[in-house]
């Protein structure tokens, strides 16, 4: 009999990439016949009608969580937790094999904060495994933790995205020159640098447009807007809620509108949505501490360089001046996604790494 699963995220408020990645695993694994429970506070409807066989117990608060986690743990064979345990993990048994899936460090250590001693040991004590998105994230928490972790590509639908189909004017922007950032609304994926980007971008391309796609739960969206407002570029700039616009492939048609696609991001996140602009054919520029730079610059799939507001105004006026070619280029090397980055692949590679620790 396949060992039992038991997946664990804090919460599932939007439908973002952590909780895409979440999705595509429990599906494959209760493909291949693996029992799969996800224990969390709360989940969207979003997120639980993309889920197959897998069931789904949710405990409202934290509290409740721990308790369930505490309660039930015991009949599993693996616990899967996901983004940051320590504080929410600590009154678990030690019993069950923990392999973390770790996204990013806790938000006080991107602020610049050492990790604290007890989470350390915390995670040294308990963590058979642990599994990270990409080079970038292997490097950061070797140094944060002092345990090498597993590195395990996310997926992309690569297929869906590459597809030529009739791209719909829905933003009215078809003769404009549309800058794009598909991202969660939150400081770490930096849209006020954004804006401060495309200010500059404007003052040299007159019909440039930018588009800031997301979610908008974020407090953090307020200071966007008041930075759009403070730099008079609200006739330019639009905001959209990716979690509120019902249209069936909304983003895909908005990716095919877009002329460039840009992430000037901290070192947090924003992986599946600059790979599926990729994929899409859309000329893409991120930062150095963007989590994928080092598979974008080593296969040629993007331009990475400094986050610094001259650079990116730089590089997207080099687009500019020969997008053609820049989408030729991009439609030609994207290809790579197709070939590497499936979720058949990501899956498979979790199933070995919980068959090695059993």
């Amino acid at each position: 009999m396949k060992p039992k699963i038991m997946i664990v995220p804090p919460e599932v408020k939007v439908l973002g990439g952590a909780e895409r990645l979440i999705v595509e695993l429990s599906n494959y694994l209760t493909s291949k016949n693996y029992p799969v429970t996800i224990f969390t506070t709360f989940a969207v409807p979003e997120f639980k009608q993309l889920l197959q066989e897998t069931r789904i117990l949710e405990c409202q608060t934290e509290q409740n969580l721990i308790q369930y986690v505490n309660m039930f743990s015991h009949k599993f064979n693996i616990v899967n937790p996901h983004n940051h345990p320590a504080e929410l993990y600590f009154a678990h048994p030690l019993k069950p094999i923990k392999i973390w899936h770790c996204n990013e460090p806790p938000g006080y250590v991107l602020e610049g904060n050492p990790v604290r001693p007890e989470e350390q040991a915390y995670v040294n004590r308990t963590c058979k495994a642990v599994v990270v998105l990409g080079d970038y994230d292997r490097y950061r928490f070797q140094k944060t933790y002092g345990i090498t972790p597993i590195v395990n590509y996310l997926g992309i639908d690569y297929n869906f995205y590459s597809q030529t189909v009739k791209v719909r004017n829905t933003l009215n922007m078809k003769d404009n020159f549309v800058i794009l950032q598909s991202a969660y609304f939150t400081w770490t994926k930096n849209q006020v640098k954004t804006v401060e980007i495309f200010a500059e971008v404007k003052k040299q391309i007159s019909n440039a447009k930018l588009v800031l796609a997301g979610y908008n739960v974020s407090p953090y969206t307020k200071q966007v807007e008041q930075k759009v407002q403070e730099l008079g570029l609200e006739d330019d700039v639009y905001m959209g809620d990716l979690l509120n616009n019902p249209e069936p492939n909304w983003l895909r048609n908005l990716y095919k509108q877009s002329s460039v696609f840009v992430m000037p991001i901290l070192a947090q996140g924003g992986w599946i949505s600059t790979f599926e602009a990729i994929s899409s054919g859309v000329p893409t520029i991120v930062s150095e501490d963007f989590v994928g730079s080092n598979l974008i610059q080593r296969n040629k799939l993007g331009s990475v360089i400094p986050l610094q507001t001259e650079a990116f105004v730089k590089e997207i006026l080099r687009v500019h001046d020969n997008l053609e070619s820049e989408k030729q280029k991009t439609v030609e090397n994207a290809k790579w996604i197709g070939e590497n980055l499936t979720w058949e692949r990501f899956g498979k590679k979790y199933e070995e790494i919980f068959e090695s620790v059993l």
